[in-house]
């Protein structure tokens, strides 16, 4: 209704913040004008930052990760009822986004084998809920499940996640990542530690 004939680049690049409140419905009367500014934004393809993927520089040891998100702003999605999965890179110097997967069902396979080989080349999936047979099935793909049970912010998550990436490793993480996991050296820098 906002627009002066039919759907087109040059009718939403004639769109205007007050064109699109005077028009919307009720519903949309609480939006801020900064919430009116990005939806025009996004309609005339400027995609928010947590919504515009960047290509991934390839790093030898970066962490591809999943989030099970309805809005990429939380972990916010059901494994089994999400369309939706913001994969991220993380290395210990920082994290970016690099593809958004949408699922689309596959006639031909089950739902969750489905999302299973949407999140290839993933090592983690950080989601709301997830059931057993799902796990089992994406482990089987070898991705790490983690249900988030108190912040299921992205941003808190990809900050823990570059800090475990600083560290030691856990060992199937480094093991996954094709790191070498020295359990020797470990034990005697935690021995030395203690002495």
């Amino acid at each position: 209704g906002a627009l002066n004939g039919p759907l087109s680049t040059a009718q939403l690049e004639k769109l205007t913040v007050e064109t699109l409140q005077s028009q919307a419905p009720a519903e949309l009367a609480g939006f801020s004008n900064a919430r009116w500014q990005v939806l025009l934004e996004c309609l005339q393809g400027e995609l928010p930052v947590h919504l515009d993927p960047k290509p991934a520089v390839a790093e030898a040891d970066a962490l591809r990760v999943a989030f099970s998100s309805n809005d990429g702003l939380h972990v916010n999605g059901h494994f089994g009822n999400c369309h939706l999965f913001f994969i991220y890179q993380v290395t210990g110097n920082g994290s970016q986004l690099i593809d958004i997967r949408h699922f689309v069902a596959d006639e031909s396979l089950e739902d969750n084998e489905t999302r299973a080989r949407l999140l290839h080349s993933c090592h983690l999936l950080f989601c709301e809920a997830i059931g057993g047979p799902a796990a089992a099935r994406i482990i089987r793909h070898g991705i790490h499940p983690v249900k988030i049970k108190k912040d299921n912010r992205i941003s808190t998550q990809l900050d823990a996640l570059q800090e475990l990436m600083q560290g030691q490793l856990p060992p199937w993480l480094a093991k996954a990542l094709g790191r070498k996991d020295d359990l020797g050296k470990r034990f005697n820098d935690e021995l030395s530690a203690l002495e």
